[in-house]
């Protein structure tokens, strides 16, 4: 190799060349092989260090480190000892003495820190201690590590009023700071951590939070080194495993932290110094606050030296003055789990429960007040009117929606803890602002001045916020509460029923004479009022349900359903808002679901609406709207009344009854029957037919889905209405096959018929049903759609293997007939096309349906001696070992299960491996596949394949999953795993010398306790990766420039 004066002149050249603005792409790729040919041989790590600290050109500086990541990546296992001990050294040294560009200064302690993580890893049970990687320098040496780089420049960290720090030591600073949190993420908590390390890292985070703090000579915030230690400081608290020897650390972390809240929250005004606090800052002091909280409070609790009520005081500040909606809402979700931690507390202490929920109480109490003040416009009108309530999420949320959700949620917990005072909280802002709403002169509403108005809308405002929250917390007075807060919950009832019914008579959201802001206040009014009685059903149920138990009258409960119907049914109309039909729908069905009245049917609010849908009248609504209401009509004449004989229940009439009301709804659908041959040439009718059917299937899927949990008979009487429907949605099938969209919701129709109604079909129409769909799936139309990535038509498959899964569930002998069919189809029509991709679509389902092969129809493959003396076809295999009955489509679903173990798909793989445990926990599977089928080696197969998978590190997060399935299938026969399988094991295994061979078997000591054999198997995997390592680490040969 050349002198090291002619390589750096000439790797200067080149990298010149190579970014010169004239330099073509032929000439780039030459240079870049050279460049390679360079980097891979013996010693150039060397060179590249030399040419590094004497060179001032960036690009060569970035090639030198680029050849050592490459090293340290690939070859790092593969080094001697001296070789590894050098390049520390030097890597130190440049971290120390010399002043590089930053990047180049990123990039340096990167490597120092990978390669002490490899070395880790490597050599885990050796590496008791970080410094070891390093050894301590001697006085004198000259020496360093990267703590005391870090302990260094924290020595000479200046003081908060000190704002100058030279550029050089500010970098790094910063990238030592990257370096530590890069060390915190893997090295052991007890072993490497100081007091004086941590109190130097809380050093650096008082930096963020003066936000007047600014580097003059370098125009960066020194918040940023904040930022980066409170960065370290998170990687700390993010682990879960605490050992019993760092809890004093914790405490101390604690301490630290509890200043910083000082600090953030000082002065008179900590909302405007909050607000001028680095957003990354913030955010990142949150998340610790939020690990904390979440997974060692419960440690620190119980400290006596932890000011827990000063603690939660200053939480409770930081919270209120945050100026960003984001901050506010996380500091809620800290909030929340500390509340969860409240109530787990109190739960598992039922004898201290009292004394738990008193030391509480006060603070939860105006923590619940501070929130109810945040979300009212008349406290907080500035800060809320920032939130936009016009744009919707994919949930259909407004971003002022999911914050008022979030906050109502956290008053809904506090209320479980303390129900009285959270319905006290709640009762006077209702009143106030009810009453305002109710009491206005609309008529005169556009006279109102530039105060008044302003205050009508956000009490309006503030009214639908109310009635959102007591929506929320109906379940307080369910239950076992039911008696205590009866007087209040009917007053709360009947005072939501008078403002919706105000709403209702006066039409205040259709009011063309109001100003339309007024009018969007009074939609969500009317809209919270119908939503706000839906949760409250469930009081109705209750009162209905004692009442008849108790003898009582029922007027009271006729009473109030005639009132929810009053202001139900008269805007279940076109000319109102969707917003509002919509919420009257769902507390429409919510009534009928949860009350079941025997009387609610024939109220004439109810036979108006029948009437009315009979006669169209709710067509123009939105389909979800119509959906929900046909729903609860259908619900109403087919679910049981509670508490009825069976001989009362009115199953004849009701039966007839809903024959005409399916027939009503869907005629035009039924119609299409007659029309099967011009559907397929007759486009024009082809097209028109989509909508109805989109309709059709929209509607019958809500019906199906009501009755699917519901008594046999309700089921009966649905399947009766609907078989028309089914038949025809049937026919229609293969003649939109082509059309995905189409297709979809009819095979989702399926799924939920098939679900929900598929002993009242009878095996006789799902076997013609089954036969239609296969007829329909050819090969080659399932190949096309799913190797041509048609998601529609993926979906399609995807649902039809779900119905197939539903037909094996069943255990009648009449549906144990399909399984054959279902097998082939699943083994040779699906497996093959979808084996050959690597996407997971279709797969999931798939290998869940063949679990559901094995475990339902286990005595299909391992029929009992008496079954199998029956079997004539010869499907049976019989031996010493036991009786196997159809062994090659057996086999197969093996080889499928086995070759899942090879993809890349971490989600399959678990699949299949959660599934052949669970199949060996309770049908023995291993002792099966390694008796009697020992001569095709399939126990052993899938032992290898997951043994490779391990030392391939391709799914290393299933470590211990993996291992205990190793063990688990080993155990068969445990003698056979270490005389035989590893042997053959190691006989195959490339790139390791016969020495290494015989030194890696005599180290797999064969143990029969999982911990043992686990622990032998990781470490004969580790070694064995180590071996390979070091045999490829340097290739050879040499290259001048």
């Amino acid at each position: 190799m050349a002198n090291l004066e002619e390589i750096s002149v000439g790797l200067e050249r080149l990298m010149t060349e190579f970014f010169h603005i004239s330099t073509g792409n032929k000439r780039k790729r030459e240079i870049e092989e050279q460049l390679n040919k360079f980097g891979n041989q013996n010693g150039s790590w060397k060179h590249c260090l030399e040419i590094f600290t004497k060179t001032g050109n960036e690009y060569v500086m970035m090639y030198c480190l680029s050849v050592l990541e490459n090293l340290v990546n690939k070859m790092w296992l593969g080094c001697d000892p001296n070789t590894k001990g050098e390049i520390r050294r030097s890597l130190n040294h440049i971290l120390l003495v010399q002043h590089k560009v930053s990047h180049s200064i990123s990039l340096t302690t990167f490597l120092f820190t990978e390669s002490l993580r490899i070395e880790w890893e490597a050599n885990f049970r050796h590496f008791s201690h970080v410094n070891k990687a390093t050894p301590p320098p001697s006085p004198g040496s000259g020496e360093s590590n990267l703590f005391d780089l870090f302990l260094f420049q924290g020595d000479s960290l200046p003081h908060i009023t000190t704002v100058t720090i030279p550029p050089h030591s500010l970098s790094i600073m910063t990238h030592a700071l990257e370096c530590l949190c890069q060390l915190f993420s893997w090295i052991p908590l007890s072993t490497s951590i100081t007091p004086d390390l941590l109190s130097v890292v809380f050093r650096y985070a008082r930096l963020g939070t003066n936000a007047a703090l600014q580097n003059s000579s370098s125009g960066l915030t020194l918040s940023e080194l904040g930022c980066k230690a409170m960065m370290c400081v998170n990687e700390l608290m993010s682990k879960n495993c605490v050992p019993h020897n760092f809890e004093e650390y914790l405490v101390r972390i604690f301490r630290q932290t509890f200043h910083l809240l000082q600090q953030l929250t000082r002065g008179d005004n900590p909302r405007e110094s909050l607000g001028k606090l680095d957003d990354n800052y913030l955010e990142k002091f949150i998340e610790f606050l939020r690990l904390f909280v979440s997974l060692h409070f419960s440690r620190i609790a119980s400290n006596q030296s932890f000011p827990l009520l000063q603690f939660l005081t200053l939480l409770f500040k930081f919270t209120f003055h945050q100026t960003s909606h984001e901050h506010y809402i996380n500091c809620l979700d800290i909030w929340e789990i500390f509340v969860d931690y409240v109530t787990n507390t109190a739960e598992k202490s039922k004898e201290d429960k009292e004394y738990v929920l008193t030391r509480y109480k006060e603070g939860m109490v105006l923590f619940s007040t501070s929130i109810l003040q945040h979300i009212q416009f008349r406290f907080n009108a500035n800060h809320l009117t920032e939130l936009d309530d016009g744009t919707m999420d994919d949930n259909g949320h407004t971003e002022w929606e999911m914050y008022l959700i979030e906050n109502i949620e956290l008053i809904a917990k506090i209320g479980k803890l303390f129900p009285n005072e959270t319905i006290s909280l709640l009762c006077p802002i209702l009143e106030e602002t009810a009453s305002l709403y109710i009491e206005t002169n609309w008529s005169m509403v556009s006279t109102l001045d530039g105060n008044q108005l302003p205050r009508l809308q956000r009490s309006m405002r503030d009214l639908a916020t109310c009635l959102q929250a007591f929506g929320r917390i109906s379940e307080l007075f369910l239950a076992e509460n039911f008696q205590e807060h009866f007087q209040t919950a009917l007053t709360l009832i009947q005072k939501f029923l008078t403002i919706a019914l105000f709403g209702c008579k006066n039409h205040l959201y259709q009011s063309s004479n109001l100003p339309p802001a007024i009018v969007k206040d009074a939609t969500a009014v009317q809209a919270e009022a119908l939503a706000c009685l839906q949760p409250y059903t469930h009081w109705l149920s209750q009162l209905y349900s004692e009442a008849q138990h108790a003898g009582h009258s029922q007027a009271q409960l006729s009473q109030l359903l005639s009132s929810y119907m009053d202001v139900i049914v008269p805007v279940l109309s076109k000319q109102v808002p969707d917003k509002i039909s919509l919420s009257s729908a769902h507390t429409l069905l919510s009534v009928v679901t949860t009350v079941r009245a025997t009387f609610l049917s024939q109220s004439p609010a109810i036979q108006k609406l029948y009437h009315d849908v009979a006669n169209g009248l709710c067509n123009k609504l939105p389909m979800k709207t119509q959906s929900l209401i046909y729903r609860s009509l259908s619900s109403l004449l087919l679910f049981p009344w509670p508490n009825t004989p069976e001989a009362e229940q009115s199953w004849h009439e009701r039966s007839e009854n809903h024959k005409t009301f399916i027939k009503s709804l869907l005629g035009e659908y039924m119609s299409l029957s007659a029309n099967l041959p011009a559907l397929q040439t007759d486009h024009n009718l082809y097209e028109r037919a989509k909508p109805v059917i989109l309709r059709a299937v929209l509607i019958l899927d809500g019906v199906v889905e009501a009755v699917a949990d519901e008594a046999s008979k309700s089921r009966q009487l649905c399947h009766s209405s609907i078989e028309q429907c089914i038949a025809i949605s049937l026919q229609l099938f293969p003649i939109y096959i082509s059309q995905p969209d189409t297709v979809e919701v009819l095979m989702s129709l399926f799924l939920r018929i098939f679900s929900a109604l598929r002993r009242q079909i009878g095996p006789d129409s799902i076997a013609r049903t089954l036969q239609s769909f296969l007829t329909t799936f050819t090969p080659e139309r399932l190949q096309e759609t799913i190797l041509h990535e048609n998601a529609a038509g993926v979906r399609v498959v995807e649902k039809f293997i779900e119905i197939l899964e539903l037909v094996i569930d069943e255990t009648g002998n009449a549906f144990k007939t399909f399984t054959p069919s279902i097998i082939v189809f699943a083994v040779q029509q699906i497996y093959p096309i979808v084996s050959q991709r690597e996407s997971s679509d279709v797969k999931g389902p798939l290998f869940h349906l063949l679990s559901h092969v094995l475990s339902r129809r286990h005595r299909y493959f391992f029929p009992s001696p008496v079954l199998a003396s029956m079997l004539q076809d010869g499907s049976v295999n019989s031996s010493k070992s036991g009786t196997i009955a159809h062994k090659q489509q057996f086999l197969a679903i093996m080889t499928a299960f086995g070759q899942s173990f090879l993809q890349s798909d971490i989600n399959i793989f678990k699949q299949v491996l959660d599934t052949i445990e669970d199949l060996n926990s309770k049908q023995k599977l291993y002792e099966k596949l390694h008796f009697m089928l020992s001569e095709e080696g399939v126990l052993f197969q899938f032992v290898n394949v997951l043994i490779q998978a391990l030392l391939n590190k391709t799914h290393n997060l299933l470590q211990e999953e993996i291992c205990t399935a190793v063990f688990n299938m080993s155990s068969v026969d445990l003698d056979y795993f270490h005389s035989n399988f590893l042997q053959q094991f190691l006989q195959h295994a490339e790139g390791v010398t016969a020495d290494q061979k015989n030194s890696l078997y005599s180290a797999f000591k064969p143990e029969r306790d999982a911990p043992s054999f686990t622990s032998r198997l990781l470490l004969f995997v580790n070694d064995l990766r180590f071996f390979k390592l070091s045999n490829s680490s340097l290739p050879e040969g040499t290259v001048q420039f």
